[in-house]
């Protein structure tokens, strides 16, 4: 055989050969039945006049095939018992793609009844199980608390308005901070923040619930109330003045302040009656040796105590003492 026509019949058969290869078909897989897992999570609360129920749809099938695009949503809530699904009141709520789902809509319907709510989804025409159940009582709505913010010594005081049988939620956004943070859950209608300090900004909020099955209801979160505390508060009042006789002296001495922003005392002196006057400077000890003093005149004290804002206390009770 020639050479030409040699190399033509070998290319020829690997070309078959090839060809042959590609041809091969594996077995077909068999068509999604689209059916959706059962929604894992579902969250329900009773926020003000509303129900917000946020769900998480999956994005998988039960023979795992992937789903993309909005599937239907099938949302009730009605009493429980055996006939819930046929009783139940469907919630309207659009199709969505797979990830969270919110759904917000009165709660006048239910309000003084024990509800369960449950949701499914049907990725193509059949719709996933039913959802585990989200039971509570849906109440009057709890009106949202008027709140008052005010410095005190102690920090930030939060005063609000009180709802029946409520429970309240605190927050508070710090400087630096990119969201309020919760800070106490309380069941009086006030809160002293202890944990501020001078010349920083806070923003308060506060919020009623009540707890109620495996859910619970909300007021309105109240209107975000800020506040920079300063220091206006004086120390206290300082205690336990006496007086004793020295040698050409008052001694006069208290019992130390024991404010940890104390700058020092102020005396003042009062003369055979006459007005008190303050004497020397700011003392930074709780004791002071009065030399100008006369035998036979009458001499009152009075102390006050100063911090390093400058705030001065109430004087103390007067002692007296005559010289000799």
């Amino acid at each position: 055989m020639p050479w030409r026509r040699r190399s033509s019949v070998f290319a020829l058969s690997a070309g078959v050969a090839w060809l042959a290869g590609c041809a091969y078909v594996r077995a077909p897989k068999p068509p999604t039945l689209g059916i959706l897992v059962q929604i894992p999570q579902v969250v329900a609360v009773e926020r003000g006049n509303d129900l917000v129920i946020d769900f998480l749809l999956p994005a998988a099938t039960t023979d795992k095939a992937v789903l993309k695009k909005p599937v239907a949503i099938d949302l009730r809530a009605g009493p429980a018992g055996p006939n819930w699904e046929a009783a139940a009141r469907r919630i309207e709520a659009p199709a969505s793609a797979p990830g969270w789902v919110r759904v917000q809509v009165p709660a006048a319907p239910w309000v003084g009844q024990s509800i369960e709510l449950r949701v499914r989804a049907a990725g193509k025409r059949r719709f996933s199980q039913w959802s585990d159940a989200v039971r509570f009582k849906v109440v009057p709505p709890l009106a949202k608390p008027a709140l008052k913010v005010e410095p005190v010594p102690e920090g930030v005081r939060l005063s609000w308005s009180a709802s029946a049988a409520a429970e309240y939620r605190v927050y508070r956004l710090a400087p630096l901070e990119l969201k309020p943070s919760l800070i106490a859950s309380v069941k009086s209608p006030e809160y002293i923040d202890n944990q501020t300090q001078y010349g920083r900004t806070y923003v308060y909020s506060v919020q009623a619930f009540v707890a109620s099955g495996t859910s619970e209801a909300e007021s309105e979160a109240s209107e975000a109330t800020s506040i920079t505390p300063a220091d206006i508060f004086p120390p206290a009042v300082p205690g336990g003045l006496a007086t004793v006789a020295g040698v050409s002296s008052i001694e006069v001495s208290w019992n130390p302040d024991t404010e940890t922003d104390l700058r020092g005392y102020y005396l003042y002196r009062s003369v055979d009656g006459g007005p008190f006057e303050r004497v020397g400077e700011l003392l930074a000890t709780p004791a002071y040796s009065d030399r100008a003093i006369a035998d036979g005149k009458h001499y009152r004290y009075q102390v006050s105590a100063v911090d390093q804002s400058g705030n001065e206390s109430a004087r103390s009770p007067i002692v007296e003492m005559v010289a000799q």
